[in-house]
């Protein structure tokens, strides 16, 4: 059969810098099962709607799927109509974080045939090989599909237990060239800062080492479900590293797990094994401030990590309480000094606008970030929905529908969570970004 994979356009504002690592392991598993697989990766082409259209016009396929997050929605909102107007008798497929939370307003204001929710790969084969023979799709868990006007569920399918069970992306689909010169990270990558001024990285790559975090934080969305982490054996990740290295020339590795450091002797093993084969990289992650022991970092510099970005949200212990964010400030300011120590970069990041937040918490924000000697922006504070912060300010929400396809990657402004007004709100953010007091 005859597979069309879609990789919706995201941060746009950025070069393309990661694969599409979900979407292309789906792609993997479709192609080992026989399919013939080609995937359209817009987020890497950057095509207009035009240049989108004729190409659509010009490509065949049997099923499309769609992959987003949940900013997608106004792009899939627009693309589904023009793959059933092409192919009208091929069914429309979306999965990812969009498909997952918030497949209702698909299904009401697109023509899509099915959602799948959670984990794609099992799925997907399974969904395939039903429209294949015609089956019935009420055997495929974990979807939601359209049939005789109604939208009907199935049960929810468990999550991969066997990380290593997943087949490796399907580089070969994807244009690699693209990702491979557009830095992860680092001052050129518009989304993060830094490198050590000695690193230098030519090619680089992203992998997901594990799925989910065991922490619960009130503004972070888990496709996998809340406070669900497994995570590849460390002999898994070095045969896909070896392979970047041998077949593509990488140089840089970016771990984009929600938080590799979760487990520590995980992340020694792995650097003990990074140490035995000696690959000519270096390589980085995100990580936990309660992570950031200074042995742990220690080894991870010996072993080739440069870089690790940590997530500390707000210089106020009132703010990361209301954020159940289970870190104090005191833990944020020892993980930067452990992470400079041992001769990391610390990329940080911080939220603004969460509720609650007062001038006076702004300010300690302020001189927490003064302190530690950091100039770097922050996102505002943005309600995605099925997490904890959407569900307490559900009720300032007007418009469902309006406010999803308002929806950025967090830098642009959606809505008001605090008691200030809108002016005084945006004046307070530039302040705080520029280390301004506001006391």
């Amino acid at each position: 059969m005859k597979i069309l994979l879609i990789n919706s356009p995201i941060r746009l504002d950025a070069k393309p810098s990661c694969i599409p690592y979900g979407l292309a392991t789906i792609a993997a598993a479709l192609s080992a099962a026989g399919h013939d697989l080609e995937i359209y990766d817009i987020n890497a082409l950057r095509p207009s709607k035009d240049a989108v259209t004729r190409e659509l016009k010009a490509k065949t396929w049997d099923v499309a799927g769609v992959s987003g997050l949940i900013t997608t929605y106004g792009f899939q909102r627009w693309l589904i109509p023009i793959l059933k107007g092409v192919h009208p008798h091929a069914p429309v497929i979306s999965g990812g974080g969009l498909a997952t939370t918030s497949s209702d307003l698909l299904f009401t204001g697109t023509p899509l045939d099915v959602a799948v929710v959670g984990e794609g790969e099992q799925t997907m084969l399974d969904l395939c090989d039903c429209i294949q023979s015609g089956n019935d799709p009420a055997r495929v868990h974990g979807i939601r599909y359209r049939q005789n006007g109604r939208v009907v569920d199935t049960p929810r399918r468990k999550n991969i237990e066997n990380l290593d069970s997943i087949p490796f992306p399907a580089w070969d689909r994807l244009p690699m060239d693209i990702y491979l010169y557009n830095s992860i990270w680092g001052d050129v990558a518009n989304n993060s800062s830094g490198f050590r001024k000695d690193v230098t990285v030519t090619r680089s790559m992203n992998i997901i080492s594990s799925r989910g975090c065991p922490f619960s934080c009130n503004y972070c969305y888990h496709l996998f479900g809340r406070s669900s982490y497994r995570f590849r054996s460390v002999g898994n990740i070095i045969a896909e590293i070896e392979i970047l290295v041998d077949r593509y020339g990488v140089d840089f590795i970016g771990f984009v797990d929600d938080n590799m450091m979760a487990s520590t002797n995980r992340v020694l093993e792995f650097c003990d094994a990074m140490e035995r084969k000696r690959f000519p990289i270096t390589w980085g992650c995100h990580g936990r401030v309660t992570s950031a022991e200074p042995e742990v970092l220690e080894r991870m510099a010996q072993a080739g990590c440069v870089w690790i970005g940590y997530g500390i949200e707000s210089g106020s212990q009132e703010i990361l309480s209301a954020m159940n964010k289970k870190a104090t400030v005191e833990q944020a300011k020892a993980a930067i000094r452990n992470t400079r120590k041992a001769g990391i970069f610390p990329n940080t990041t911080f939220i603004f606008g969460y509720p609650g937040e007062t001038r006076e918490t702004i300010q300690e924000t302020i001189e927490f970030k003064r302190d530690m000697g950091l100039r770097c922006g922050s996102f505002f504070a943005t309600p995605y929905p099925q997490t904890p912060l959407y569900q307490a300010i559900a009720s300032r929400i007007a418009d469902e529908k309006d406010f999803i396809q308002s929806l950025g990657n967090a830098t642009e402004f959606c809505v008001n969570l605090t008691d200030f007004k809108d002016d005084e709100l945006f004046a307070l953010k530039k302040a705080m970004d520029e280390n301004q007091d506001v006391m």
